[in-house]
């Protein structure tokens, strides 16, 4: 099990979205029992309080409840007791070096940095309020820290109960972990596999059991195989 620490200033806004938006991911994706996800503070500013209203309904708005989540401060055991410990600014990570007395293991990240944008910070809402922006934010992330321990395995995309093509997409949507603005078409796929975020890198493909689907499957496996992320 590969257990995952997000660290931000109070832990009612930025980490506790991070831990619930990873958890859902990990949910959607079956991968839920290989992961234990927690979220702390660097302050005790908001100790035993539940997340900040607005980052409730941000995240309820997407499925997500942050019911019985509570903001703790970080302790110095947690270096021992996470793989990774993820910050979302600068001022967390210099919190996080200071409390742990530097980072021996490699266990300290910035989250941004899993997506290729090294230094970029986790939008902070507490005084601008825009949430859209923190969420956008944190989706990027979290799904390219699935890639990232996800190690490049292929990714199952199971067709076989699907009665339509509307099923069929919404088992990309689960397992891929699309942005819920992207479009349900074939154009639209082969845009997401080849440069928009989401979970996979190779696939393997099984095919619905209705045989009226089949023509559209063989259609999508087109699209998977031409976009070079099907796994034969």
């Amino acid at each position: 099990m590969i257990k995952v620490l997000f660290i931000c200033h109070g832990n009612i806004c930025r980490s506790p979205m991070a831990e619930l938006i990873m958890k859902d991911m990990a949910r959607r994706t079956g991968l839920a029992d290989e992961f234990f996800i927690d979220s702390a503070a660097t302050s005790s500013e908001e100790l035993g309080n539940p997340v900040y209203p607005p980052a409730r309904r941000m995240l309820a708005s997407h499925g997500i409840s942050s019911d019985g989540k509570f903001a703790r401060r970080f302790r110095r055991e947690d270096y021992e007791d996470f793989d990774l410990i993820l910050g979302m600014d600068e001022e967390n990570m210099y919190y996080m070096m200071h409390k742990f007395g530097g980072d021996p293991a490699g266990k300290i990240h910035n989250l941004l940095d899993f997506a290729g944008m090294p230094g970029k910070e986790i939008a902070d809402p507490w005084y601008t309020g825009d949430f859209q922006s923190t969420w956008n934010d944190l989706q990027i992330g979290c799904i390219a820290l699935m890639n990232a321990l996800n190690r490049g395995k292929p990714v199952t995309l199971d067709f076989s109960a699907c009665r339509n093509i509307e099923d069929i997409y919404a088992v990309m949507r689960d397992r891929m972990l699309w942005d819920g603005r992207y479009a349900s078409n074939l154009d639209a796929l082969h845009d997401i596999i080849t440069g928009l975020p989401h979970f996979g890198e190779r696939f393997v493909l099984i095919p619905p059991e209705d045989t009226e689907l089949t023509a559209f499957f063989e259609n999508l496996k087109t699209v998977f195989a031409e976009a070079g992320a099907l796994e034969e």
